[in-house]
């Protein structure tokens, strides 16, 4: 994976979010070893969190909440 696919892509997905959202993309090959990249809309250490949180809600089987619109 190469760095301007994954600013591309970050960009897409950014493109897609609302207002006051972050991302963090991961993109990992599935056999074989190798290095996943990562790219995100954050700072480091808040996507730092936000991934510990993530990997503690898939360990716990958890639901995510999907963001609706706010109604104000």
């Amino acid at each position: 994976m190469n760095k301007e696919l994954m600013i591309k892509m970050g960009d897409q997905v950014n493109a897609q979010l609302p207002e006051g959202f972050g991302f963090a993309l991961i993109v990992f090959p599935f056999h074989g070893g190798g290095t996943g990249s990562y790219i995100s809309s954050g700072q480091r250490s808040d996507m730092i969190q936000a991934l510990r949180e993530t990997a503690d809600r898939i360990e716990k089987n958890q639901d995510f909440k999907t963001p609706t619109a706010n109604s104000n």
